[in-house]
Formats: structure tokens, sequence, C-alpha cells
């Protein structure tokens, strides 16, 4: 549509009824208040063909309206003035007050949030050296500007420390640069994508990050839980990652409840994963991944390398391949404990070798992947994919494929505590490392 408005042709799009607050908020992040459309009751994907005809045709006089009637443009003015006060019985009570508040605005987590005064938000600032009005980044999907005092507001609600604010300044700047415009299509997408952020170097133990049962709440996870959460409400207030306005997942995932970890270096057989990005060791960085989904691992009674890493390789071949590209492999970021690290170290794999090994072994049923992509009219599927047309379901299944396109698509991050258990993410795409160290006081 921007392209045909470009070229001056007037453009007025369809926009799916549960789409709608998506298209408003789209329309004012990406700078066209004026953008005119049409709702039509259903979404498209999966819609029979006869109902698709005839809810377009029942829009053609709506459609015709809105490319010959003046401009008007949908966006009200927005508010600048960001300041709030509340007032209560007590402190208790306005703070109980501004939550609700913010709450009801949609400002928040579900979760209680601090107020971020102006003295909390001042100390806040004292962790980092770069001044309060420093742009960091555009911050994806909606690329609001992520300034320093921005980023330290949101992390004063989620209750972080002034020592946290570089790492999440860190990981904000590491959303910006994942993916084609910071991964936009994906976090605007029906499917439950949401990052992941993993923290080397000195600063893992200087903050008391947990590298062991890292993924979940409680006391030995209570820095892991209020860095992610402060990246979290930044992604949502600066992002404008909101539920059906810019975030349009399905049915969602606890995964938005984004978390950050650190990895076991003391208990890995191999360097760190910042140190394969090429950063040296004693430096501190933040790796961003975008999930979509884990799996549980298990491993009873595996102790040679190769049966690890062979029962690893089994637990990677779920989900399915794009048919859009000539490649169209998937990317799995694996959380290796140091019951599986270690003997696959100490038995002679290097991390790249083991990478390839789960790569080659990592093979399943080409038809089962592609289940979910009709291949016949659509339009979707790539030249490259076409002679698949011409093979029957069964010939479909028969086909054995490698998940991932090379070895180079699974991260190994040792991760968790003496127990055989990994875990498997699918991801995509590839993860962005930020240095943290320059963002610190």
């Amino acid at each position: 549509m921007i392209e045909l408005e470009k070229m001056g042709r007037p453009a007025v799009a369809i926009v799916s009824g549960r789409f709608e607050s998506d298209a408003v908020a789209s329309s004012r992040a990406f700078g066209m208040p004026d953008l005119q459309w049409v709702v039509v009751p259903r979404i498209y994907r999966n819609l029979e063909p006869e109902f698709s005809k005839s809810q377009t045709e029942d829009a053609i006089d709506d459609l015709v309206g809105a490319l010959t009637a003046s401009i008007d443009a949908r966006a009200p003015g927005v508010d600048t003035d960001t300041t709030h006060r509340f007032e209560g019985d007590d402190r208790h009570d306005a703070i109980l007050r501004m939550n609700d508040a913010f709450i009801r605005e949609d400002l928040g987590d579900g979760l209680f949030l601090h107020p971020p005064t102006a003295e909390a938000v001042e100390a806040m600032l004292q962790g980092t050296s770069l001044p309060p009005d420093h742009v960091v980044c555009d911050m994806p999907p909606g690329f609001g500007l992520a300034t320093v005092e921005k980023i330290a507001i949101n992390s004063v609600m989620a209750g972080a420390k002034p020592e946290h604010l570089p790492v999440v300044i860190a990981g904000v700047k590491a959303l910006s640069k994942i993916g084609g415009q910071g991964g936009k299509s994906l976090l605007m997408s029906t499917s439950p994508q949401a990052p992941l952020l993993i923290v080397n170097g000195p600063i893992t133990r200087e903050l008391g990050l947990n590298p062991r049962s890292a993924l979940g709440p409680g006391r030995d996870n209570q820095v892991n839980t209020l860095i992610g959460r402060a990246f979290a409400l930044c992604f949502r207030n600066i992002g404008y990652w909101y539920p059906n306005q810019m975030d349009m997942d399905t049915i969602g995932t606890s995964r938005k409840f984004i978390q950050c970890i650190a990895e076991n270096e003391e208990m890995s057989p191999w360097d760190p994963f910042h140190v394969d990005r090429g950063f040296k060791k004693d430096e501190s960085t933040v790796s961003l991944f975008i999930t979509d989904g884990e799996l549980d691992v298990q491993d009873q009674g595996n102790h040679t390398a190769e049966g690890l890493l062979r029962n690893l390789a089994y637990g990677c071949t779920f989900g399915t391949r794009s048919l859009q590209g000539e490649k169209g492999g998937v990317q799995r970021l694996i959380l290796m404990p140091p019951d599986v690290a270690k003997p696959v170290g100490s038995q002679g794999f290097s991390k790249q070798e083991a990478k390839e090994f789960i790569h080659e072994h990592a093979r399943g049923s080409f038809g089962q992947m592609i289940e979910y992509m009709p291949l016949e009219g659509e339009a979707r599927v790539s030249e490259h994919w076409k002679w698949l047309e011409q093979l029957t379901p069964k010939q479909r299944l028969e086909i054995q494929i490698n998940v991932m396109d090379s070895p180079e698509d699974c991260s190994i991050i040792v991760v968790g505590a003496d127990r055989a258990k990994t875990a498997v993410f699918p991801s995509g795409p590839s993860p962005v490392t930020e240095g943290v160290d320059q963002y610190r006081a």
C-alpha cells in the first residue's frame, strides 16, 4: 500500500475484523495517520474460497467510497504530557490507584508496578554513564524512540535496580538489530514468538543471575525475573507491543513474561556463547533470541556422547519447514545442561562438532513438516518446491530431510543444574549479541 501511495495511486486496505485495532496502532506507529481501510468480518487465511469472495464483494461499495472520499485522519492527536499524579489516603493507597490506572491503560503486565517517581528514575539512571535523552534505538515492532530515560522508567516499574539497567539497555539495542526491521513482522504475527535474553561474562556473577534452574520463578531467579520484566515493559511501552494492537498472537504464551538467564560458564566444557560470537571471555554481553515454542528433551540412561547427541537430535525434529524459499529450514536454540555437555565435551566433541552431529541426525519426514501448507494453488510456495505437487501424500511422507539447513542454524548454550534434561526452542531469525560494558556507569 505504501508503495502504491508513493506512486500517486490511492490505496485502501482490507482489514479483517479482529485486526482493526492493529490497523489503528500500526498507522500511528508507522507514520501513516491518514491510512484508510475497510473492515470485513473474517480473517482470510483458512477461509473457504467462496466466503473469501463473498465478503470481499460485500465490501466493494465501501472500498469505492473510501477511495473517492476526502482523507479523514483516523488517529486522534497524541497526548505528549506523560506526567501523572496520583493521590490517596496514604502512599500505599496512591500506589494502588496508580496501578489501577496503568493497568486500565494497558501499560503494565498484569502484575504490581512500582511507581516511577522522579527520584526513583534518577536513582535508576545512576546505573549508566549515558545521558537520559540519549536515543538507544527505535524499538520494534512500533518503533518508539527508546531513550535511556524511557528505559529507566520501565525498569523502575519492573522493580529492577540501577546495576541491572545496562543489561536492559543492551537487550533493547539487540532487539532493534534482529532480523529485518527488528523482527517486526514476526513480533506482530499471530504466532507465539517471544524474546529470550541470555547473559554472558563477568556481569552474570556480579549481578547474581542464575545459570542453573534459570527459567522460572523463585528466590534464585529474582535477578533473572527483574531484568526480564524490565525488558518486557520496555517492549510494551516503548515498542508498543500491546496484545490485539501490535501483538496479534492468536493464543499467547507464558514466554511473553520474558526471561533473562545466564549461561553456566563454570560447568561448560566449551567456550561460552559470547566468545563464539567474537567477544572476549572477560567481556559481558546479552544475546537475544526470538523463540517460538519449547520442548523438554529427556534422556534416561545415555552416557556416550553419540547417544546423548543422537537423542537430542531427535528432539530437534519437531516443527515445520518453509516452502517460501530455496532452503526453508528451521533454527534451534538448545539449552544444554552440564550433565549432557560434560560427557559430550570430554569424549572429544567440540561445540562445533556437536552442532554438526545434531544437524546431520536431526532428520524427519518432509511430508509431515509441510503438512500445514497446501501445495496446490498456494501462491507462496517457491518455484524451487513446485515438484512436490507431482508427488502423492505418501511419497512426500517418505522423503527424509534435515530439519536445519546448516549446523549454524543450531545454537548450543550450557544452562541448567546437574540433571540430564535439555530444553530445545524453535527460534529465528539469527540471534543478536550486544556488549553490555559500554552501557555501564
